[in-house]
């Protein structure tokens, strides 16, 4: 069976940025063994990469189906569905994800962005809240939770995250003087 030999192959490929010979390279490693969740997950990541997003949500799909348990597996199928503008479907993956591990960060981050985008700004307020308590350096999760605190007028609170920010990325921190009309003398 060539099967682990192509897997390696398509690794090494991909390590000197030789994408799209990697991509069918781990097409072709998974014709031999279709249960190989990490060559699913590589061709999802490589259909992304390129755009290919009609195409890189069967696959990541495939993986999880393959590992179920693996919540970075559904929070990359969330991602991809997520930018496809599929935010229901990514929300119930992003959810998955932090079911299987409360602390991965950018899965709370995640289903924050979904549930904002469908304007359900006081839950994401709660998933923002989660990302940033996680992974306090991110001025994203930050920013978004700030976002969403103006969108409700609960303005103390997006100054609030302001002041965290300003403390570590003056760039975030000045789009958010911008965009939330935020006074800073000191700025």
């Amino acid at each position: 069976m060539r099967e682990p030999l192509l897997h390696f192959w398509a690794q090494t490929l991909l390590f000197f940025g030789r994408n799209a010979r990697a991509l069918r390279v781990m097409q072709e490693v998974v014709r031999e063994n279709p249960t190989r969740h990490e060559a699913w997950s590589v061709i999802g990541f490589l259909h992304a990469q390129s755009g290919e997003l009609s195409q890189a949500i069967p696959a990541f799909e495939k993986a999880l189906a393959l590992q179920p348990d693996d919540a970075a597996l559904a929070f990359n199928a969330a991602f991809v569905l997520q930018r496809s503008g599929d935010h229901e479907r990514a929300m119930t993956l992003m959810q998955r994800a932090i079911t299987l591990d409360p602390k991965l960060d950018r899965a709370w981050y995640g289903l924050g962005l979904s549930l904002a985008h469908v304007g359900r700004h006081e839950e994401a307020v709660g998933k923002f809240r989660e990302a940033v308590r996680l992974q306090p350096l991110n001025p994203y999760a930050g920013y978004y939770l700030a976002a969403m605190l103006d969108k409700l007028g609960r303005r103390d609170e997006v100054r609030a995250q302001y002041e965290r920010i300003k403390a570590f990325d003056p760039k975030i921190s000045a789009l958010m003087r911008q965009e939330f009309g935020i006074k800073d003398p000191d700025a």
